[in-house]
């Protein structure tokens, strides 16, 4: 087996703000992920194991490299006596993959597994809510990088990465264990550096500051005038790189700490959205929602269950509530809902 120890001098302690990980304590986190020479566990092996983890006050990248088939077992072990005293790991699809993937190995080899009653954060899971934001067709760890201009080396997919390490068993006199080891490297420290990417929940869950409304005028593709309600949002942290979304005539923009709604004004009226629709039926004659607790007394063919889409009632868009930050957070709210969906 070969052991690789590479201390990350690059990385302090103060990176995991980036993560929601409860105030753990660094020396309680694993990153790891892992190289397989296939998806089923019984027909391949699991030959490399790299992991970040906290030790003297440091952040060090380990990788387990079996230089054998023979050598599965070993790297299984060491990596174990790591993992094991740890409370909090974090991967990319670990979940369906990685970890599920290891559990059969320990127990094929009547092993202890490093995962019982330890907490995880899948990346993947994490991140799939602002798929629709990132007008992103896959999911791929890769995919979320790109948007980040991460400076990947790697330029092998996982299947290629199978060929290098047969190749690697015939000739271990070749390249092909750098480029493996760079390989699963550049995963982990991808996987780091996709922290940044939480700072889209504090938008896209509506955790930001109001700092102005007004109606604007905006020309239509028509070449007419329309009035548009422009709400503009101090976010909490900055955002990684700037974007625009839209939706349902709804409009949002967002660029380092600062976001931008625009919405539209139908005859001086918005419309105000509820999260809750399924506690609310939607009357057609009337274009509005209303909670159950008052519906119930409508006929059943004038009313019907609200969607999400049609959860909402319309309201004048007045001075007042302009100036009202409570009022406007509250609408902002219901807009970025209809936005999620």
């Amino acid at each position: 087996m070969f052991k690789k120890n590479m201390i990350l001098t690059n990385l302090s302690h103060t990176f995991l703000t980036g993560f929601p990980l409860e105030e753990k304590s660094p020396d309680q986190i694993l990153f790891f992920d892992i190289e397989t020479t296939g998806l089923g566990w019984k027909r391949s092996i699991v030959y490399l194991i790299g992991a970040v983890h906290y030790k003297n006050e440091q952040w060090i990248l380990t990788q387990w490299f079996a230089e054998t088939e023979d050598e599965e077992k070993e790297i299984l072990v060491d990596f174990y006596l790591l993992a094991d005293r740890k409370s909090y790991f974090i991967h990319y699809n670990g979940t369906s993959f990685d970890v599920p993937y290891l559990k059969q190995k320990y127990n094929f080899y009547q092993l202890f597994h490093p995962f019982t009653d330890k907490k995880q954060l899948d990346l993947y899971q994490k991140f799939m809510p602002l798929k629709k934001l990132f007008k992103l067709e896959n999911m791929r760890q890769k995919d979320l990088e790109s948007l980040l201009s991460y400076p990947r080396k790697d330029t092998f997919s996982g299947r290629e990465l199978i060929q290098k390490y047969k190749e690697y068993l015939k000739n271990p006199a070749s390249e092909g264990l750098e480029l493996i080891l760079l390989h699963n490297f550049d995963d982990l420290m991808g996987m780091i550096a996709l922290r940044s990417l939480f700072s889209f929940f504090q938008l896209w869950n509506g955790s930001c500051i109001i700092r102005k409304a007004s109606v604007i005028s905006t020309e239509t593709y028509e070449g007419t005038e329309e009035p548009e309600l422009l709400i503009t949002l101090d976010l909490h942290v900055p955002l990684p790189f700037p974007f625009s979304f839209s939706k349902a005539g709804y409009y949002l923009t967002g660029k380092d700490r600062q976001a931008h709604i625009k919405s539209p004004v139908k005859d001086g009226m918005l419309k105000l959205y509820f999260q809750d629709y399924q506690n609310y039926y939607y009357l057609p004659l009337e274009d509005t929602a209303i909670h159950k607790s008052i519906g119930g007394y409508v006929d059943k063919e004038h009313r019907i269950k609200a969607t999400p889409e049609l959860c909402y009632q319309k309201f004048e868009c007045t001075e007042e509530f302009l100036e009202d930050p409570e009022k406007l957070l509250r609408y902002v709210r219901g807009v970025l809902g209809v936005l999620r969906m």
